[in-house]
């Protein structure tokens, strides 16, 4: 018998190493980052913190006081109250529900999604049964396994990566089938199911333990899986804020009005700063017999300093599209913001949109109006009779909020007549939707704001 021979190209697509850090570092907050800086700087001597510079830091109050008056704008009293009117920090549930409206999902579909976020438990786990569910929730809802399990499938799709699974197990694998396929991630799934509970502390160790259970696996596809399960989150809740409002928030990025209009400026006293010691630097090139580690140390520490530098440019050219497609905001407030999806300022920057989340993530920007999360200007569109592209959910509840300041409070609107008064402006919904709406901007209902007298 002759053997037959053929080649087969296949395309693959694997995340580096170096990749992988780089998406990590971009979904940090600065107090972790800044935790992780100083972790690399007591492991690598090669790096060291650049000396402080003096910054011109934008002073955003003195702006405020200086802004030139609109008859829309923040003005007066209001004007020095600015900085007080802080969006607050989303928890780790209004970070999800958030979501909600960025997937192609029909209300009822929706619904079901939001009633089993707030079935997480505090790290994020769903741990409850479809059918506890069921039996917790009011009969009217009539509501389904199946449905719901198209739900829950839906919610795990979600960032952060992991989230709504059953246990820690369930958790690493939905994180690890976002990489993309190679034999390292498929080595680490099996690690994951049948060793999770061998993995030791001693790197050294696990390889030379798993050499023998997986004889066919290379020492380097070893470590890279070791390193791929290293880089996953065990509990999806953590490093979000609690329910609780946030004490501090250093902002990311300043936006400020300048005579060719908004501008976007990095805070650079929120970007940790480290670079390469020359005196090492120099001395490696004079050694030419240098030991593997000290290079691999000189390698990881270029690495890192590249990872800083990509997490700053991503996380600015963000906030400049951001300004670019909210002006309106800047000028007139929140009844300003357009309708804005991740998916469009992925395209727009020729980004992934997961990378485009991870920018958002606990990323802030400072402007006259007060201290934003960018992912606050991320909102699904209403629809209005006037056009296509609709307004956004946060101009709606601005102008709920507004018709409410404006009415009799002896005879304050319904809800029902807050529909008639929208509608009058061009945008038509549900008496319910009203509802939620003025819930989540802190409006009573209309018997509770009555006034007699």
């Amino acid at each position: 018998m002759n053997p037959n021979y053929g080649l087969k190209l296949k395309q693959t697509q694997q995340l580096n190493q170096k990749l992988q850090q780089s998406l990590r570092v971009l979904q940090m907050s600065n107090q972790e980052i800044e935790r992780e800086v100083e972790d690399w700087l007591q492991d690598n001597p090669l790096l060291e913190r650049k000396e402080a510079e003096e910054f011109a830091d934008f002073d955003l109050n003195s702006h405020i006081s200086a802004a030139p008056s609109r008859s829309h704008q923040i003005g007066g009293d209001e004007a020095e109250d600015a900085w007080l009117n802080v969006a607050e920090e989303q928890d780790f549930n209004a970070y999800l529900h958030a979501q909600v409206c960025e997937h192609p999902l029909s209300p009822a579909e929706a619904a079901r999604v939001h009633i089993l976020i707030d079935f997480l438990d505090e790290q994020g786990y769903f741990t409850d049964s479809l059918a506890d569910v069921i039996d917790h929730t009011p009969l009217d809802w009539m509501l389904d396994e199946d449905d719901l399990q198209n739900a829950l499938d839906t919610l795990q799709t979600f960032d952060p990566p992991g989230v709504a699974a059953s246990g820690i197990t369930e958790s690493l694998m939905l994180q690890l089938m976002r990489l993309p396929s190679s034999p390292a991630r498929q080595l680490a799934g099996h690690l994951i199911q049948s060793s999770f509970e061998e993995l030791g502390k001693n790197r050294q160790q696990n390889i030379l333990r798993f050499q023998k259970m997986y004889p066919e696996s290379t020492p380097e596809t070893i470590q890279t899986a070791l390193d791929l399960i290293a880089s996953l989150n065990p509990y999806p809740a953590y490093g979000f804020a609690s329910a609780e409002p946030t004490a501090y928030i250093q902002p990311d990025v300043w936006v400020k009005e300048t005579a060719e209009g908004w501008t976007v400026a990095g805070n650079e006293a929120a970007w940790p700063k480290i670079q390469i010691n020359q005196e090492y630097a120099e001395l490696f090139q004079e050694v030419e017999d240098a030991s593997p580690e000290w290079k691999e140390k000189l390698h990881e520490a270029r690495q890192k300093i590249d990872s800083l530098e990509l997490r700053k440019n991503t996380v600015i050219r963000l906030a400049e599209y951001i300004v670019e497609r909210q002006e309106d905001f800047f000028i007139f407030g929140e009844i300003g913001l357009t309708p804005m999806l991740l998916k469009d300022a992925a395209a727009e920057l020729e980004l992934a949109e997961s990378t485009v989340s991870r920018a958002a993530n606990q990323k802030y920007l400072a402007c006259p109006r007060g201290l934003f999360a960018l992912r606050y200007f991320f909102t699904q569109a209403v629809s209005t009779d006037s056009d296509n592209e609709g307004v956004s959910q946060g101009a709606v509840k601005a102008l709920i909020k507004q018709l409410v300041n404006a009415e009799n409070t002896r005879k304050p609107h319904s809800d029902e007549a807050l529909v008639q008064l929208l509608k009058q402006q061009g945008i038509e919904i549900a008496r319910r939707t009203v509802a939620k709406y003025r819930e989540s901007i802190d409006i009573p209902p209309a018997h509770k704001r009555k006034i007699i007298g």
